[in-house]
């Protein structure tokens, strides 16, 4: 009776332990830069650069980043407001990711965020 009951807490220990193991994390941003009409968040779990236009403004926006402190990498995104684009990335674990959102203003200067830093 004892070896049996020892059997049963095995299994629902092996399972639960087994069970949690499949569990994905909750993919949320670990930092994020914004300004007026745009905003960029980085999610260092799969290094994914998410680009948001949050103006109806009619002005494209970007996102500029660097890697390890290296030359500066741009991805526009034109899709329009309350629209986000993804950018999936791969990068060494714990390279330092630098980045910022900007908006494209046309026949103008552009506006940009400050610099926002994070792990990969």
């Amino acid at each position: 009776m004892i070896r049996r009951a020892a059997i049963t807490f095995g299994a629902a220990l092996a399972l639960a332990i087994g069970g949690a193991a499949f569990t994905a994390p909750a993919a949320h941003a670990d930092s994020s830069a914004k300004e007026t009409g745009v905003k960029a968040t980085f999610t260092s779990h799969g290094e994914i650069f998410r680009l948001y236009d949050t103006s109806c403004d009619g002005n494209p926006v970007y996102l500029v980043y660097k890697i390890n402190g290296g030359s500066e990498n741009r991805h526009d995104f034109s899709g329009g407001c309350n629209n986000s684009a993804e950018y999936n990335k791969s990068y060494s674990e714990g390279a330092l990711v630098e980045y910022k959102a900007c908006v494209n203003i046309r026949l103008g200067i552009d506006r940009c965020s400050g610099w926002s830093d994070d792990d990969a």
